[in-house]
């Protein structure tokens, strides 16, 4: 997470954590994949967290699992980020619940909603 988006993620938090029964930050997505015994080589542990997609956080909910993206003024590139992660960690999941892109913003402007809206991306406005 950018250091302006660090805010809006607490104001998200302070009105959605409540929700929010389990949360993971740093979590690895795609990438190389390594076995147990290439995980125990530090190089190349190093090596896999370089090259694995991290989203912000992912968040489970009673009945969900949301995959987010935080930005505090967001183009389209994040959107494709939320897209992307969505689609890595439906190639491995870790939790079986129903799972949602997250875009976490401060200001959002019409085209950008529009898309998310078509692409199935969730928007917090906060």
């Amino acid at each position: 997470m950018l250091p302006p988006d660090i805010p809006v993620w607490y104001r998200f938090l302070d009105t959605w954590g409540h929700e929010i029964k389990n949360l993971y930050l740093d979590c690895l997505l795609g990438g190389p994949y390594l076995t147990e015994e290439e995980e125990k080589d530090p190089i190349k542990k190093s090596w896999r967290h370089v090259n694995s997609k991290r989203p912000d956080a992912i968040a489970e909910t009673e009945n969900e699992v949301w995959i987010i993206e935080v930005s505090a003024n967001p183009g389209l590139r994040a959107i494709g980020q939320c897209l992307a992660y969505l689609a890595l960690w439906l190639e491995d999941p870790k939790i079986e619940k129903i799972e949602h892109a997250v875009l976490i913003v401060q200001t959002l402007d019409t085209d950008l909603g529009a898309v998310c809206a078509k692409m199935g991306v969730r928007i917090f406005v906060v």
